[in-house]
């Protein structure tokens, strides 16, 4: 259960983290889109919230791959973390990230959303995430980038991934 939640924390995370990626060559205000992917978990810590049965608090360090059709992105990699209030199978979570452009390059990036896992036969779940970011600024080229957008997330015992949309400006 908490594994479940804590793929979902990062596929939000991904989601977000992704979307400051594209923003540099883009005019103000126009869309931009990524797929984050490939996620890695760097470690995990949870408590359980005394008096709540399958209530529970966590904080997750992750990496992933973050992979743009804007030119001047292309791939970057992205470092994170995040906090996430779970009951149940429902999470809450709020993280920070920092994409790595190829460039040496880097924006930050806040994110929240909500995380619901469905549980299927024989362990299987379907795990969705939802939320916003906002850009936070960055180095160089991305010194001076604000603005915010969208993020959704699916996972499956296989895998999965984040798909974002933002709105940039430089």
């Amino acid at each position: 259960m908490f594994k479940l939640c804590s793929i979902a924390l990062a596929a939000i995370i991904s989601a977000i983290l992704g979307s400051a990626i594209y923003p540099m060559t883009v005019a103000a205000a126009e869309k931009v889109a990524g797929i984050n992917k490939d996620f890695q978990w760097l470690s995990e810590t949870s408590a359980n919230v005394p008096g709540q049965p399958g209530h529970t608090l966590k904080q997750i360090a992750l990496v992933w791959k973050s992979v743009s059709s804007n030119p001047d992105f292309g791939e970057a990699w992205t470092s994170a973390v995040a906090q996430q209030d779970t009951i149940g199978t429902d999470s809450t979570e709020r993280g920070y990230a920092t994409n790595h452009l190829q460039n040496g390059d880097v924006n930050y990036v806040s994110w929240e959303g909500a995380v619901k896992t469905t549980m299927k036969d024989g362990g299987d779940f379907d795990t969705v995430s939802k939320g916003k970011f906002t850009w936070l600024g960055g180095t160089g080229k991305f010194k001076t980038i604000k603005g915010s957008g969208t993020y959704t997330c699916k996972f499956t015992p296989k895998g999965g991934g984040c798909d974002w949309e933002g709105e940039p400006e430089m």
